[in-house]
């Protein structure tokens, strides 16, 4: 699938949110700190921005809404393993696996939609030479799901994955997590190494600077940068210009009351 019309920027965007998914894969020397902090974990925000372009464009790459969807129920997962407040039971978190997991399978493999998605997909671009082609497995079907796996090179387990969630057969979450683990390095490697291949340094300088600017507006807004008295070194030393301005300012008062009042001496004795 070709987006006419990429809700992102440039190609740099496209790299940034790739290599937030796919901190493993990420090449630490890419990253600003003042950005994005290697250390941190940014997938959730990668989700965040996936579902900001799907609201823009209307529709994405089905690499890239599966991609968002495992992840995010790898967090919830994490996040009930890690927390206690985090009230997700056992047979929530599995059904939440099952659901992403066979979305995922079938916005690939089902015969609906298979055909418009082989050329994006196919083990090698040159294999395909019309949307028509389709790889026979023996014994499946030539317009089984299965069929359609093959030729994008999907595995055969993640569609025994997705039959069994279909016929209520669901499996347990360790064994959900792995194959949604394997899921994403499978996307990974067909679609993201391939689509997402940009440097993502400039979309960091961007986002940078708009943070920068952001900042600074609030600032200006809150008054923050016309207040003397804010915390921190420079506090003390515009306190203490005061303080000794304010002084002099005292000592020219009084000398000046001084002068009137021998003045005022003066003409009386005269």
């Amino acid at each position: 699938m070709v987006l006419q019309f990429p809700p992102w920027r440039h190609q740099s965007y496209l790299a940034l949110v790739r290599d937030w998914f796919f901190p493993n894969h990420t090449k630490q020397d890419v990253f600003s700190a003042t950005v994005s902090d290697s250390s941190q974990d940014m997938r959730q925000r990668a989700i965040d921005k996936v579902n900001l372009w799907m609201f823009k464009a209307g529709q994405l790459p089905p690499a890239m809404e599966a991609t968002a969807s495992l992840t995010e129920a790898l967090l919830h997962d994490e996040a009930r393993r890690c927390s206690s407040a985090t009230f997700i039971s056992e047979s929530a978190m599995q059904s939440i696996y099952a659901m992403a997991f066979a979305r995922f399978v079938n916005a690939f493999v089902d015969r609906d939609v298979a055909r418009s998605h082989i050329a994006g997909m196919a083990k090698e671009d040159s294999a395909v030479e019309s949307e028509e082609e389709v790889t026979t497995v023996s014994g499946k079907g030539e317009s089984s799901m299965y069929a359609h796996a093959a030729t994008i090179g999907m595995p055969q387990k993640f569609v025994d994955i997705r039959h069994q969630v279909s016929h209520g057969d669901i499996p347990g979450v360790p064994l959900l997590k792995k194959m949604t683990e394997q899921a994403l390095e499978w996307l990974w490697e067909r679609w993201w190494v391939k689509h997402a291949s940009g440097n993502p340094e400039r979309a960091l300088r961007e986002l940078e600077e708009r943070q920068r600017v952001s900042r600074e507006a609030r600032e200006l807004a809150n008054g923050t940068s016309a207040v003397p008295f804010e915390d921190g070194p420079s506090s003390g030393t515009s306190q203490h210009v005061l303080m000794e301005g304010g002084l002099d300012a005292a000592s020219s008062v009084a000398a000046g009351a001084t002068s009137r009042k021998r003045k005022s001496t003066v003409i009386e004795d005269t």
